[in-house]
């Protein structure tokens, strides 16, 4: 048992989730965006006081963390593509285009993943998980290895989906990460003795 007796609820905003490395940060994020189920208990998303099933949650939600993969043999675009595709989400030209943009990587849109650098992955990363436009935005440590122009990036980000109502959920070690959230969820509350 990692955690034990959680109970709580969000609401549209930046929650920032932190703790050492080793506390549970990411355990807790898979769980939040239904990659693992917890062993007991219950966890809920809800759009317009509709409970989502997990299957419908993808559709609403955007997820990034370090492990997370991309097909290192296709291109930035392709592999944007095929998850707008999966989610049936726009992957149109003028979309793409926009979130190479976003993200910094208005030159990467034809290379091949697998030869980007790894700050350029990561950016990649946040941009398979905003390819959809999200209600949900959960991003585990997304600072990892991003430059002072990445920070800036995640800065805008989280930013933007506060201004449009979104849900965002940053679970970071990294007080500049934190500074950014509206509200911070120390995850050693939450651990289990």
């Amino acid at each position: 048992m990692i955690f034990r007796e959680v109970h709580a609820s969000i609401g549209a905003g930046v929650y920032g989730i932190s703790g050492p490395n080793g506390s549970g940060k990411s355990t807790l994020m898979k769980c939040l965006s239904g990659l693992i189920r917890p062993d007991r208990g219950s966890l809920e998303w809800k759009v317009q006081d509709s409970v989502l099933e997990t299957k419908d949650l993808y559709g609403f939600m955007g997820f990034s963390a370090p492990y997370v993969r991309l097909y290192n043999d296709l291109s930035c675009t392709e592999n944007l593509r095929l998850i707008a595709e999966l989610s049936g989400s726009g992957g149109d030209d003028e979309t793409l285009g926009r979130l190479f943009d976003e993200i910094g990587l208005p030159d990467k849109a034809d290379a091949w993943y697998g030869r980007l650098s790894s700050g350029q992955q990561q950016r990649m990363r946040l941009a398979a998980a905003l390819i959809k436009d999200p209600a949900f935005l959960l991003l585990d440590e997304p600072g990892t290895n991003l430059d002072t122009a990445g920070f800036e990036l995640i800065g805008r980000i989280i930013t933007k989906g506060r201004a449009e109502g979104k849900t965002v959920v940053v679970a970071s070690n990294e007080a500049r990460e934190l500074d950014l959230c509206d509200q911070i969820i120390d995850i050693n509350t939450f651990k289990s003795t």
